[in-house]
């Protein structure tokens, strides 16, 4: 299997967390993508030029969600995705748009100085909190990872590194100190982001 990921996008990252903890990494290769490249020969392979991309002979998959599915089918176990309930279910849909929203964050804070809207950072900001704020009543980190917890994880990890934390520690300190544990695990480091 080949998987295409850039260092600093956490949905590629989850991607590779899952990779590792489903004893799948062996049989996986990690190719740095060239992404936001009107020249890359990315689009070759990825018509969208977004990671993460999997591709296992004629298989394709270019969603983390799918591709993790995917790992539960090689690996022979459901992991990422337990039998769910609609609560589950809801609590991922949750999990993955407080990723896009901080995605988003990252993307705006990542302009020139200057070129930034500052409407749209204060935004995803004060969305981050209050998903946070609800996840903390609501979300319990389960005894073995899924693809929500990762999701929470990766998302809360590369927020915090960029700096958008304001002071979710009053928000969800449950979370985070959950997620701060978390981040220590082999899997969590070897995946780390690139510096800032």
């Amino acid at each position: 299997m080949e998987l295409y990921y850039t260092p600093n996008s956490p949905y590629a990252r989850i991607s590779r967390v899952a990779a590792r903890m489903s004893g799948l990494v062996d049989q996986i290769t990690e190719i740095e993508a060239k992404t936001r490249d009107v020249n890359t020969s990315y689009f070759e392979i990825a018509p969208l030029a977004r990671v993460p991309m999997l591709q296992d002979g004629e298989t394709r998959l270019a969603d983390t969600r799918d591709i993790c599915a995917y790992f539960d089918q090689k690996a022979g176990r459901k992991q990422w995705f337990p039998d769910e309930t609609v609560e589950t279910t809801y609590m991922r849909h949750i999990a993955f748009g407080f990723l896009d929203g901080v995605a988003v964050w990252l993307r705006e804070n990542a302009r020139p100085v200057g070129q930034s809207s500052e409407p749209v950072l204060a935004y995803e900001t004060f969305r981050a909190g209050q998903v946070l704020t609800w996840l903390e009543v609501q979300w319990t980190a389960p005894a073995t990872v899924d693809f929500t917890a990762l999701t929470i994880a990766c998302t809360l990890d590369i927020a915090i590194d960029r700096g958008m934390d304001v002071d979710w520690s009053a928000n969800a300190p449950t979370i985070l100190n959950w997620v701060q544990r978390f981040a220590h695990e082999p899997d969590m480091q070897s995946t780390r982001p690139l510096p800032n």
